[in-house]
């Protein structure tokens, strides 16, 4: 791992261990890993001061558990395009929630879709090429009878984003 100290050790220091379902050692797989998840285990044998064998049954077993999910690449959007980010919060008949969510999940500008708890139900986050794609995307799919009230936030500036998403 680089110089810098691995998010996920930080985020769980405080946790009483016992209660999670992973020790010290998971950690710092899931940390190289999530830092370059290209690193093989003979690297990580050598990183983490333990044998081949047992990084990779440390492997299978957080993948068994389902703790980890998958590989990918992380992908800087910015660089392939001139991404413009919006969270949209959608208040929806409640009768109609999960139908407008399945509907939308399959929406290729939508990154994220979370059900919310508060004044809204449901939040998008999206990524589009344009405002007017933006504008296109909310009067074509947003205004409806389900939907009864809609709040777009545009992101100007971000201080600290996820790495995954790329922006």
């Amino acid at each position: 791992m680089s110089g810098e100290k691995c998010k996920l050790i930080d985020r769980w220091k405080s946790f009483d261990k016992n209660l999670l379902p992973v020790d010290d050692l998971d950690l710092s797989i899931l940390c190289a890993l999530r830092e370059n998840a290209r690193t093989s285990n003979l690297e990580l044998a050598k990183l983490l001061g333990v044998s081949e064998a047992t990084i990779r049954r440390r492997i299978k077993m957080l993948e068994e558990k389902g703790i980890i999910k998958g590989y990918s690449a992380l992908i800087n959007c910015y660089a392939i395009e001139n991404s413009i980010k919006a969270f949209i919060y959608l208040k929806v008949d409640k009768r109609y929630i999960d139908k407008i969510a399945e509907e939308l999940k399959q929406e290729n500008r939508l990154i994220t879709l979370y059900r919310i708890l508060g004044d809204y139900d449901l939040l998008c986050e999206c990524l589009f090429l344009s405002m007017r794609e933006l504008q296109e995307f909310e009067d074509k799919k947003l205004k409806r009878n389900e939907i009864l009230s809609t709040v777009t936030h545009v992101v100007s500036k971000a201080y600290k984003s996820c790495e995954w998403v790329g922006i």
